[in-house]
């Protein structure tokens, strides 16, 4: 009997073993790519030179408004006229337009684009008129101060301007102090009369990656990829550090293909399915592990980008192009089967290992009456001979007794447990599947 428990021990731990071995593997995918060179002429290098200037000046012109917007000496119509002229066509103006939206830097709580407001740039600029202190000296400055190479975009010529925010003054509203901030700036360039000009189009905390690394836009070769479309589902994946950008993949046991990504970094285009963790030359990876709940991209640097999927309570929402109602159904039936399978093998595990359990407590009161018997019979026989002899015997505990048959009994009862949770979980998951 001790050996039969043993062995069901032993099966059923290598069951969940094999379970959480399939749950905790991990798939690496391998992109080969190319990195566009532009290879600039003496017109591009000087078209670029100027734009580079351009966008220099027009940083420290935003700086000089800053300057004065915060100084005593302007009264509040001089104030409202050059708020107007840093957005409207003159040849003081900032800002693209006036729907350039600019993340708010003037509260102090506001550090990082997680938690910041966007605003107009009419807004923005009115709340550091209204809630920064005035001062008779500069208390804004700009240091650290580099730009981008000039970048063709599909509609215009833009660049980028990083550079790190220092606010000397306070907020009127607030007693917390300000801390130096890093912030990024993207210029939109044009031929205005024949010379180039750049304007403000994007004013906004430095997020985590958007650095010069990024401008490198690796291209996934045209070639590479599998010979028909993938007709697994996508399923979308948030960023761990940075929840305004994603990236939506589908996948099957070959290739991945990223179909949609919010950062530039990572391009779209297939993936295909590597034994290998190293990564080859040229080369960029998409890692899926924890069940597929984690994704992480590794660039040509070496660095990593994290991502965790989306939890979509209805699937119907998740994915519009799937058949919905019989997807549903065949995955809550998927659900339902697996759940009350390890639901009936944990009540199974339970009724053996109690049945043990219960065995060994029958032997164990056998052998205690029996002890109790011997020890009241030695008792009388040294009474009636008056010999003197050694004490009467005491039992074992009952753990004493049952070693080992009853770590199996125990152990059986966790797996059981275990089962039946495992169970449980699956059959709530069919559940919300069916709301």
């Amino acid at each position: 009997m001790k050996q039969f428990f043993i062995f069901l021990l032993l099966s059923l731990g290598l069951c969940n073993t094999s379970l959480f071995a399939q749950k905790k593997s991990t798939k690496v995918y391998i992109a080969e790519v190319s990195i566009p060179k532009v290879l600039p002429g003496p017109q591009l290098k000087r078209r670029n030179d100027e734009i580079t200037f351009q966008a220099k000046n027009k940083i420290n012109n935003l700086l000089d408004l800053f300057t004065t917007l915060t100084s005593n000496s302007l009264t509040e119509s001089e104030r409202s006229s050059v708020i107007q002229n840093s957005y409207l066509p003159n040849q003081n103006q900032i800002f693209y337009n006036d729907a350039v939206v600019v993340e708010d830097d003037i509260d102090p709580k506001h550090t990082t684009s997680e938690n910041t407001s966007e605003l107009a740039v009419d807004r923005y600029l009115r709340d550091m008129d209204l809630f920064y202190s005035k001062a008779d000296t500069v208390s804004i400055k700009f240091t650290q101060i580099i730009t981008s190479p000039v970048q063709d975009g599909k509609e215009y010529i833009y660049i980028k301007v990083f550079f790190t925010s220092v606010f000397n003054g306070r907020h009127t509203q607030f007693k917390i102090p300000y801390q130096p901030i890093h912030r990024i700036a993207e210029l939109k360039a044009e031929l205005v009369e024949g010379k180039w000009r750049t304007y403000i189009t994007r004013l906004a905390f430095l997020r985590s990656g958007e650095g010069l690394t990024e401008l490198s836009r690796p291209i996934i070769k045209n070639e590479f990829g599998p010979k028909k479309s993938l007709d697994s589902k996508p399923v979308s994946f948030l960023q761990d550090d940075n929840t305004s950008d994603s990236v939506m993949v589908k996948w099957d046991v070959q290739w991945l293909t990223i179909v949609k990504s919010t950062l530039e970094m990572i391009p779209v285009g297939s993936y295909q399915r590597s034994n290998s963790s190293t990564k080859a030359l040229n080369s960029i990876s998409i890692t899926l592990a924890k069940d597929d709940q984690k994704l992480t991209f590794k660039r040509l640097d070496g660095t990593q980008i994290g991502f965790s999927q989306i939890i979509v309570k209805d699937p119907k929402i998740n994915d519009p192009d799937i058949d919905d109602l019989e997807d549903i159904n065949r995955l809550s039936r998927k659900y339902r089967i697996k759940g009350w399978g390890q639901i009936a093998a944990g009540l199974l595990a339970l009724g053996v290992s109690y049945a043990g359990y219960t065995s060994l407590q029958t032997s164990y009161n056998d052998y205690t009456a029996k002890l109790s018997n011997i020890n009241s019979e030695y008792a009388i026989w040294q009474t009636m001979t008056q010999q003197s002899g050694g004490g009467i015997s005491t039992p074992m505990t009952f753990s004493e007794y049952a070693r080992p048959g009853i770590y199996a009994v125990y152990g059986g009862g966790v797996v059981g447990s275990g089962l039946i949770i495992n169970g449980i979980r699956h059959l709530l998951k069919a559940g919300r599947l069916k709301r």
